[in-house]
């Protein structure tokens, strides 16, 4: 849902936008910036001095908010730069996990042929003789267990690979991308 308080800001009352300026601990950093930034333009802006206090508190509480994140100070404090070394480290996520898994593709080599002509675990006999032993859950098992290993040899393992830089890269993405550019207010006069 992006940004669903800049379209929702402009609709609320006054009482509500001063709520947020009164409070701002309460809200997102941008919301506050952005209901401030709607007061001034309503034409009841706040004193240059309540303003200044309001952002003192954002940046004291978003300054702490980092410190507990410690591997997140490494990506800057700027939510541009931020932004820029995110997209950075997961361009270069994406460019070796999945160069990588080409090169496993290109290298391995195709599956070798059964040399009785076909797999006995394919057969309708073997498949009754598992089911008689164990039930439908032991045949179920045995194709879930066969599928499980193909995805650590031959040709699955390329697949593997990409799949699992795909989520890394976006699981890296989605827990340290910043969220949208704060909302500065306008300068007082």
């Amino acid at each position: 849902m992006p940004d669903s308080f800049q379209s929702r800001i402009p609709t609320l009352s006054e009482a509500e936008l001063r709520r947020y300026a009164e409070q701002p601990l309460s809200y997102r950093t941008d919301a506050v910036l952005a209901a401030v930034a709607e007061l001034a333009r309503r034409g009841q802006a706040l004193p240059a001095g309540q303003v200044e206090t309001i952002q003192a508190q954002l940046t004291q509480r978003d300054a702490a908010r980092l410190a507990e994140a410690p591997w997140r100070r490494h990506l800057g404090q700027d939510p541009v730069t931020r932004r820029t070394r995110v997209s950075r480290v997961t361009v270069v996520i994406l460019g070796v996990g999945l160069g990588l898994a080409a090169s496993l593709w290109v290298l391995t080599p195709p599956p070798a042929a059964n040399p009785l002509g076909f797999e006995p675990e394919d057969s309708k006999k073997y498949l009754r003789q598992m089911e008689m032993i164990g039930g439908k859950a032991n045949v179920v098992a045995s194709q879930l267990q066969t599928w499980f290993d193909g995805l650590w040899h031959g040709r699955g393992l390329p697949r593997t690979v990409a799949v699992l830089t795909v989520v890394l890269a976006g699981t890296f993405w989605l827990s340290t991308n910043p969220g949208p550019p704060e909302v500065r207010p306008p300068s007082q006069p």
